[in-house]
């Protein structure tokens, strides 16, 4: 059998059972040379996708959308097809009550904690270990904004280089929104683009409070990358905070023009470009 033939192997994985998670893989590769996959953090099922480039056991970088976000925008989409292309494995996965279309993971959004999206990151993690598919022993890791916050707090020593775009280094509620948890319980974003990832609880905040990014970002002993957009909405003096807590070797870059979410595709390539160079150089 080719190379070509194992990679297009369909691949199907028995279910682990353990006392934190299991996982399966679902799906064959499809022309993308991506695989459906599964798996579970705690009770609920989380679902993924993982591209492979055609060289077996590639380095492999696991992608962490922000808070009311997807495993499915058009940046997660552009970064692994671009990191695939340069022979990189990538995973984008829906945390708990996430998600985009028919494609979402199991719970509710409105009950989202850092712990909890910690959990599930750790969950990913253990997934890739097990699968077989990636060398696990060169592992990146990006996360944005809320995603960069989980990936500092869980400080897991598995991931060999960091990225944190776009991650604020303080996370409180507003005054409106504190306003709206005394008379409901909970706070309605207006501008939500989705429903279902529309309503937060006071819990997500006070769950934060145990977290100081500051202190969770110096006990990081792996090289790490603040990238940040000079027209965020999260201030960059955020990322200067988070840079200049961390250790050596570290880097920061800030992105003209750059919006939070690198909607110009021209940032995004910029974006996209320092991200593969810092894999390149540490992985």
């Amino acid at each position: 059998m080719s190379l070509e033939q194992l990679h297009y192997e369909s691949i199907i994985m028995n279910k682990i059972n353990t006392t934190q998670d299991s996982y399966v893989i679902i799906s064959n590769v499809s022309e993308d040379n991506m695989l459906n996959v599964e798996f579970n953090s705690e009770d609920y099922r989380l679902i993924g996708n993982l591209h492979l480039p055609m060289q077996r056991n590639a380095p492999c970088i696991v992608l962490c959308h922000g808070l009311a976000s997807s495993k499915d925008s058009e940046k997660w989409l552009t970064f692994a097809r671009d990191l695939e292309y340069r022979g990189y494995a990538a995973l984008r996965f829906n945390f708990r009550g996430c998600g985009w279309g028919n494609e979402w993971s199991e719970g509710n959004f409105e009950d989202t904690t850092l712990t909890g999206r910690i959990k599930d990151y750790r969950a990913a993690l253990n997934f890739l270990e097990r699968s077989g598919r990636v060398d696990f022993n060169r592992l990146g890791v990006i996360g944005s904004s809320f995603g960069g916050c989980t990936i500092i707090a869980a400080n897991d020593p598995r991931p060999k280089a960091y990225i944190a775009m776009a991650t604020p280094y303080r996370f409180e509620p507003t005054t409106e929104m504190l306003r709206s948890f005394r008379k409901t319980g909970y706070y309605q974003n207006p501008e939500a683009t989705q429903s279902r990832m529309s309503r937060t609880k006071k819990d997500l905040y006070e769950d934060f409070e145990q977290y100081d990014m500051g202190e969770a970002v110096r006990k990081i002993n792996r090289p790490l990358l603040f990238i940040h957009g000079s027209k965020d909405t999260i201030p960059v003096s955020d990322a200067q905070s988070l840079y200049d807590d961390a250790n050596d070797p570290k880097s920061l870059e800030i992105v003209e023009g750059g919006s939070h979410i690198f909607v110009d595709t021209g940032h995004l390539g910029k974006v996209i470009s320092l991200s593969i160079g810092w894999f390149d150089k540490y992985l």
